[in-house]
């Protein structure tokens, strides 16, 4: 196995606007820490795979098609290069909440660029060495789904009695001679600790600070998991809701991440092989439909966004008869070793990456959100009847490349997702010729 890794920098040096959390009134006004991005290339002599990480929200087309093409150019098919974005909330807009945040077009061509040169820089640093792995536990997250007597969501506040997933999947690479160059992690939660005008990363930048500090020369990467429905455990107890968050917070929280990390690295990793495969799919998850009259008439008498949104539906409609049924999302599996990473495109709350877990039981499975092109908010089976921001709402800031999405996903769709990972999973375990495919 050789394994090359490079890092960067993308911060932007001059005000931008911020994305994320809606109200904002001006662009950003300074940083609390650098937003950075990673690249790691597996490589076993005869299958590359590839890994980009960063600081950002989430990524268009624009991002994506660019990174998988010079991907191919360094011998990394499309279908083994996943991309993975923190979803910190306080960097800069990339486009893909239409029309919510103005674009900075600059800095969007100058991140790209660095981001494809990142893979060409881990390509050159490809040497030999090997890979371990190990499951941690952190409790830092709490679900923000709470339900009232009756089973419905009463809005984003703390639901300690939801669920979380606890998992901290850590995977070093290592020299032939055992030294630490690099520490791939993961937690399944939205980086919403505070808000504001400051660029950060939120929890992922200070974790991996506080890595760097205690393994010196090791470079920290971070990739976010399914906690779409999901928050940074920073509370009010008088007024049980979410507390009101500093920059000293987002430390406190990053650091717990980062010692449950430093924890599970205490006990016995388990080598892994030089296996490598990859594949990717379309599922086609199907869709509620248009909404009726009259509510179309309550979006129009809403907000600008479900006004814009209610506006396109009609022109849609008219313009085609119809909105779609259904929605693509991608879902991606790769093997590194005996480890399968599962991403898939969208905002994933925790019940779906907790059943794909039991499910795929006798996998070892690294189940990650935010992955690719994200389409928008895509919450587990159990949650479609108790309705709420992630069921019911969150289809109004996201779109399809050219109309707008219709009242959410049908309850059936879950299958459709979880089927097709598992199937993907499956496929690379079987069949390692897929990776060449």
């Amino acid at each position: 196995m050789q394994v090359g890794i490079a890092s960067n920098v993308i911060t932007p040096e001059r005000p931008v606007w911020l994305s994320g959390f809606g109200g904002r009134e001006h662009p950003s006004d300074g940083k609390y820490n650098d937003l950075e991005a990673f690249a790691v290339v597996f490589d076993n002599g005869k299958t590359r795979v590839g890994i980009l990480a960063l600081d950002g929200l989430s990524l268009t087309e624009y991002f994506i098609d660019r990174i998988r093409e010079v991907g191919a150019e360094l011998g990394i098919a499309p279908e083994r290069m996943l991309v993975n974005c923190s979803h910190t909330h306080c960097g800069p807009s990339f486009g893909v909440v239409k029309g919510m945040w103005p674009l900075d077009e600059e800095y969007l061509s100058e991140t790209r660029d660095k981001l494809c040169d990142l893979l060409r820089e881990a390509v050159d640093d490809l040497q030999d060495g090997e890979l371990d792995y190990t499951v941690g536990c952190c409790t830092m997250g709490i679900n923000r789904r709470r339900k009232n007597a009756e089973g419905k969501c009463v809005g984003m506040v703390p639901a300690p009695d939801e669920p979380i997933d606890m998992d901290v999947p850590v995977m070093r690479v290592l020299t032939p001679d055992g030294e630490v160059r690099a520490v791939l992690f993961s937690y399944a939660c939205h980086p919403t600790t505070m808000g504001g005008y400051l660029i950060g990363t939120d929890y992922p930048g200070p974790a991996r600070e506080l890595l760097r500090e205690a393994m010196p020369g090791t470079m920290p990467i971070f990739l976010q998991g399914c906690g779409g429905d999901v928050k940074p455990r920073s509370v009010d107890p008088v007024k049980r809701t979410f507390g009101a968050a500093t920059v000293e917070t987002v430390y406190e929280i990053g650091h717990e991440l980062a010692r449950a990390v430093e924890a599970a690295l205490c006990g016995e990793p388990q080598k892994l092989g030089d296996e490598l495969a990859g594949a990717s799919a379309i599922v086609q998850l199907p869709m509620i439909g248009a909404p009726a009259e009259e509510q179309l008439a309550r979006y129009e008498a809403s907000n600008e966004y479900e006004r814009g949104w209610a506006a396109w539906v009609r022109k849609t409609i008219a313009e085609k008869g119809k909105l779609v049924d259904c929605a693509p999302m991608e879902v991606q599996a790769l093997r590194i070793g005996e480890v399968c990473l599962l991403g898939m495109s969208g905002e994933i709350c925790v019940g779906v990456g907790l059943e794909l877990k039991e499910k795929l039981a006798d996998v070892q499975l690294w189940t990650l959100g935010y992955s690719n092109l994200v389409c928008t908010y895509f919450a587990s089976r159990g949650e479609h009847a108790a309705g709420g921001y992630e069921v019911a709402a969150s289809f109004i800031y996201y779109t399809l490349p050219d109309e707008p999405l219709p009242l959410g996903f049908r309850p059936e769709a879950v299958d459709v997702l979880v089927d097709g990972g598992i199937a993907l999973v499956r496929a690379i375990r079987e069949d390692e010729s897929r990776a060449g495919s």
